[in-house]
């Protein structure tokens, strides 16, 4: 599976990967007789992707960046290329980045973390 931001893959990843995560609030009280008691409540996402860094991207670090610099969002799409498959999309904001040169003989790489507002929406690859 690939990120795709908005409808392009992005260029040369290495990683990519989606999470969600459901805060729950106690509603513990005295008639639970010593066991904990949840509700679940507010809902968010996250994903996040790391590549090999090439200025020449089509979509790469450089739209990524700019994407950042400008706290603009970004729709994101977290899917393989086949037809019938799933995928799960929704809007973001960069919340961080890095860029990253681990010595010698090695591709510099960039990572992305995208932080979800509103919701995650699951569909079929078309």
């Amino acid at each position: 599976m690939k990120l795709y931001a908005p409808t392009t893959a992005l260029t040369c990843q290495v990683n990519a990967s989606i999470s969600f995560e459901t805060a729950m609030f106690d509603t513990t009280c005295k008639d639970s007789t010593a066991w904990s008691e949840q509700l679940p409540g507010t809902k968010s996402w996250s994903a996040s992707g790391t590549g090999n860094l090439a200025f020449d991207a089509t979509n790469g670090f450089e739209e990524l960046f700019a994407s950042w610099t400008a706290q603009t969002s970004l729709a994101i799409i977290f899917q393989t290329a086949v037809t019938g498959d799933k995928k799960y999309s929704g809007t973001t904001y960069i919340s961080s980045g890095s860029l990253t040169s681990d010595g010698n003989d090695t591709a510099v790489t960039w990572e992305f973390e995208f932080t979800g507002t509103g919701a995650l929406t699951e569909a079929a690859v078309s």
